[in-house]
């Protein structure tokens, strides 16, 4: 696991490399596709863990800065995860362009699935994306959901053992994306 320390530098040496860039624009961008997400429920009193694989929606939003060799920027997302709502936020959101038209990239963040109470934890995952015109790209992501906690406080939740239910989200999503 990343120490804080180390994501803090990651942060600031991303940051210093997006501004210290002369060929640096801003844009706006708007995703719309589909995710296939796999979900592990270890809820506090089972006995094993639960797995069930579902697919819904995939909508996001952010803004990114163009740099010489790729972009970082920041998204938010909103995924329909086994009917419940998953709100995602890429805090960093980093793509290296190979090639005028294809880049890859990594992000980190933090996401909440709406259950009966929230469940809350990081985010993080890999992109492949590939730009078929000006405007437009289509991208594929590997993400993971690692370790959502959710607190049992309502009388319907499991009772005794540990306070809190975990859940870790394995999946891909594949989307188009509008950069304005």
């Amino acid at each position: 696991m990343m120490k804080a320390s180390a994501l803090l530098s990651l942060l600031g040496y991303s940051l210093v490399a997006t501004f210290a860039s002369n060929t640096a624009r801003s844009e706006v961008l708007v995703d719309f596709g589909v995710n296939s997400t796999r979900v592990d429920a270890d809820i506090a009193t089972y006995p094993s863990i639960v797995t069930t694989t579902t697919s819904g929606y995939h909508v996001g939003a952010g803004v990114r800065r163009a740099l010489e060799h790729g972009s970082f920027g920041a998204r938010l997302e909103l995924e329909d995860i086994d009917s419940n709502l998953l709100i995602a936020v890429r805090a960093l959101d980093y793509k290296h362009a190979f090639t005028e038209k294809l880049s890859v990239g990594g992000f980190i963040g933090a996401a909440r699935l709406d259950l009966a109470t929230p469940a809350y934890g990081y985010w993080l995952g890999g992109a492949l994306e590939y730009d078929f015109s000006a405007h437009w790209a289509v991208s594929f992501d590997l993400r993971i959901g690692d370790k959502l906690a959710r607190d049992n406080l309502l009388p319907s939740d499991p009772q005794g053992g540990r306070p809190d239910n975990f859940y870790d989200l394995h999946g891909f999503s594949l989307y188009l994306s509008h950069r304005f």
